[in-house]
């Protein structure tokens, strides 16, 4: 695979909307990236393990996820520059519009009581006390480990 400068190349493209790891080559591409692997500024791969990889690697495993590429990527210089700078872009907004803060809220928030969740106090004060009665019992059980034993013997 040769790019127009006549430099080696070897891009890949992920298409999987994850990051996918190639095993044999130590490499994870993020997901929708194009890499190009024999890059020397980024990779020190030899063409030998790459046609590896291709032929019985893990870039052959995840060929679902992975697409070799003949040429380098190119943007249109047009298209760039009309995804980074729009020319025209209207934005409206009604100036009676309610900006949400903490007085004005978008969202209207229920407060909903369930039977089934309420506890009386009677009930709450017992649990309270079997919660710390057992709390009691396991820190005297923490002291009486925590003395040495002395053995005559």
């Amino acid at each position: 695979m040769r790019s127009p400068s006549n430099k080696p190349s070897f891009w890949i493209t992920n298409i999987s909307p994850r990051n996918v790891t190639l095993a044999d080559l130590a490499i994870n591409i993020k997901a929708y990236m194009t890499v190009n692997l024999l890059d020397t500024r980024h990779y020190k791969y030899t063409m030998d393990q790459l046609q590896k990889s291709k032929q019985s690697g893990s870039i052959f495993n995840k060929r679902d996820k992975i697409i070799l590429r003949e040429t380098e990527p190119t943007l249109n210089p047009n298209e760039e520059a009309q995804t980074l700078f729009p020319k025209e872009v209207n934005l409206t907004f009604a100036r009676e519009a309610v900006i949400p803060n903490r007085s004005h809220s978008v969202l209207i928030i229920d407060n909903i009581e369930y039977d089934e969740l309420k506890v009386s106090k009677e009930d709450k004060l017992k649990q309270d006390e079997i919660y710390a009665q057992e709390n009691a019992d396991l820190a005297e059980i923490d002291i009486q480990r925590s003395i040495p034993i002395k053995y005559n013997g």
